[in-house]
């Protein structure tokens, strides 16, 4: 699959990370949107010992090479659109506020509720060990930024162990529920933690062992708190419910056939679920039937990060690592059907890893939506929240198989899922005076121009663009 940058993207700036970067994350905290972290990995060079004796045994054990990392946050200056633009001081976009020395970074996330009033990253790293952050301004002149630690914990159980934290969510993405992390890490294993709201500790509520092989990814059903998903090397999909000791996953899916490394809940667009793999596949899945998915689009690289876009969630974005950065339109979903890809970034020139979403108002708008909303407006949108999906292309929701009784694996009573969509209490009148506002504004609107950043590895580099739908 051979793809090349499509004209509705555009850099704007180009940054030299030094280390490997593979991770970054815009801060969805109101007031703090304009705060981007980026993650680095770094593996020492071997130390070379030149006194070492040449005739020693071959089982020798190796100098171990640390894995270094460096936490770098950024600000970004949203009144400048492109890099040969800049402010009388000759500044860019993106302004470099602080760089942390630590542990090679493999996963980070934004909490999504503010901690002690201030917004908080976590940090997953190469020890093991997880670190939270919390943002302050600046006190100096300049305008900017700086992280301090607030806690630490490790889900190693012995020091001498070496085992990684592979990646990270939190669970109050969508409610205003309890501050929980979950962690996988490369010995297969899941580990759900409790944030306490007063000191920021970390305590350890569950461990469990999920996978065969390294779990390369693990995240929260964002409409649902207590169900965990996890991806592994082991080629399997999973779910858990985490009211339970998790001895068994409440379903195993294989229909990636190589390892699984990204799992996103959408949190705009309820049971709907993306997951993609190595086999160069996302799949999306309605997570009320987990036999199978209900599309399946090939993106021509593993499938390393996935984000569905923060405001709507119908545009998804993927991390192709050998095949650089594509977003999805999954606003219809069409049973065994592709999404269609809508826009290709391929100017980096190593492993796409790390892809995000800017947040920061007067940058982002809602994909789609009508500027001259009206009550009528409104008053389907209600309607058709209400509506089952069928695969005809319906727009109001996830799509679903044929009509029959489904279970929630959470013990909720039976669904009844029809392939018939109806639209309860919405006069006809109603249809016709919407359909006729929205055709008006569709032939008037103006291009929606959105900031997204990305990196990748070995040619340790972070991209600042634009995406104009």
């Amino acid at each position: 699959m051979e793809c090349n940058t499509t004209n509705n993207t555009e850099q704007v700036q180009y940054v030299d990370t030094e280390y490997s970067a593979d991770s970054v994350e815009w801060c969805p905290i109101d007031g703090f949107k304009d705060v981007l972290a980026c993650g680095t990995y770094q593996l020492e060079d071997a130390a070379q010992d030149s006194n070492q004796d040449e005739n020693s045994s071959s089982s020798q054990s190796q100098p171990h090479r640390r894995r270094l990392g460096k936490l770098i946050l950024y600000t970004l200056h949203a009144d400048i659109s492109s890099e040969s633009a800049s402010d009388a001081t000759g500044n860019k976009p993106l302004q470099e506020n602080q760089a942390l020395e630590m542990p090679a970074i493999l996963d980070m996330k934004w909490c999504c509720q503010s901690i002690l009033d201030r917004p908080c990253l976590a940090v997953a790293n190469a020890e093991g060990q997880v670190i939270l952050y919390s943002t302050l301004p600046d006190d100096g002149k300049r305008e900017g930024y700086h992280l301090e630690q607030l806690s630490s914990h490790s889900i190693v159980p012995s020091p001498d162990e070496q085992c990684l934290a592979l990646s990270l969510d939190w669970a109050n993405a969508k409610w205003n529920s309890p501050s929980q992390i979950v962690v996988s890490d490369s010995k297969g294993k899941l580990n759900l933690l409790d944030v306490t709201s007063d000191t920021v500790a970390m305590t350890s509520l569950l461990q469990w062992d999920a996978h065969g092989f390294e779990a390369w990814i693990a995240a929260f059903d964002y409409w649902q708190p207590s169900i965990v998903y996890s991806g592994g090397d082991d080629c399997r999909f999973k779910g858990w419910d985490v009211r339970t000791p998790c001895y068994k996953p409440t379903f195993v899916s294989k229909s990636h056939q190589m390892g699984v490394c990204s799992i996103q809940s959408n949190v705009n667009r309820e049971h709907l679920l993306a997951t993609g793999s190595y086999d160069e596949n996302i799949l999306v899945w309605d997570t009320r039937q987990m036999r199978q998915p209900l599309s399946e689009t090939p993106i021509g690289g593993g499938v390393w990060r996935l984000k569905w876009h923060p405001k709507h969630g119908r545009l998804l974005l993927a991390a192709a690592m050998h095949n650089g950065f594509h977003i999805l339109d999954c606003d219809t979903i069409t049973e065994n059907q592709s999404q269609p890809i809508v826009a290709s970034y391929m100017e980096h020139k190593s492993l796409a890893y790390g892809v995000d979403w800017c947040r920061q108002d007067g940058i982002t708008s809602n994909y789609g939506i009508p500027s001259n909303k009206t009550d009528d407006t409104d008053q389907l949108q209600d309607a058709l929240s209400q509506c089952s999906v069928d695969d005809s292309g319906d727009r109001s929701g996830v799509a679903c198989s044929a009509s029959k009784t489904t279970q929630r694996r959470t013990g909720d009573e039976p669904i009844q899922v029809s392939p018939k969509r109806t639209v309860p209490n919405v006069d006809a009148s109603v249809l016709q005076r919407t359909k006729a506002n929205n055709e008006t504004d569709i032939s008037a609107k103006t291009d929606i121009e959105e900031f997204l950043a990305s990196c990748s590895f070995y040619d340790h580099s972070l991209h600042l663009w634009k995406f104009k739908h």
